[in-house]
């Protein structure tokens, strides 16, 4: 059975608040209606693929591709719009910025696999090329025995670079979150 991702499904990837947890939007990232069942059940327990697959169409995120689309409330619709709208395409130096920081943690985290990932960030040279990076990026840092400590702080720090102005931007200014680090002195 193959499933395809619905309005409502985009939108969790658009929107700002995010309602699905990690694992059921890793699923909804991989549904793109060609993948069949079988194809998801190599990348998750076949229980758990089901549960989720069910919560997902039952809660309208994803439909069978013969299935028509039902209506979705003007207020989502508009959401998707206003985002798009709304969202000013981000500048070179924050794609730069944010490619650095992918790459940094590909090198120090993901190792031999992540080689694919960092041939594909390398490459990115728009937002939509970025996004879908970052996605398959964010996935391998969470299954890294390495990088799973490190990929909510880092995930944050993409975060702060594409949402804040940066000061090439006469109104904005730059934030840079860095890493604390623990000393074992105590401070006196």
């Amino acid at each position: 059975m193959v499933y395809e991702k619905s309005a409502i499904g985009f939108n969790e990837f658009i929107a700002k608040n995010r309602t699905l947890n990690v694992r059921e939007r890793q699923i909804l990232l991989l549904v793109n209606g060609e993948r069949t069942l079988d194809d998801l059940g190599k990348f998750f327990k076949k229980d758990l693929l089901i549960d989720t697959i069910h919560k997902l169409e039952s809660t309208g995120y994803i439909i069978r591709p013969n299935q028509q689309q039902p209506l979705q409330p003007k207020q989502i619709t508009h959401s998707v719009i206003n985002t798009q709208v709304a969202t000013a395409p981000i500048c070179q130096n924050q794609l730069t910025e944010v490619k650095e920081i992918l790459i940094k943690a590909c090198d120090d985290y993901l190792g031999i696999i992540g080689r694919n990932i960092k041939s594909r960030i390398e490459a990115c040279e728009n937002e939509i090329d970025l996004k879908s990076c970052i996605s398959n990026w964010h996935m391998a840092m969470r299954e890294s025995k390495l990088g799973r400590e490190s990929a909510s702080f880092l995930m944050e720090q993409i975060h702060q670079t594409l949402v804040h102005k940066t000061s090439d931007s006469p109104h904005g200014t730059r934030l840079r979150i860095l890493p604390l680090k623990m000393e074992s002195a105590s401070m006196e």
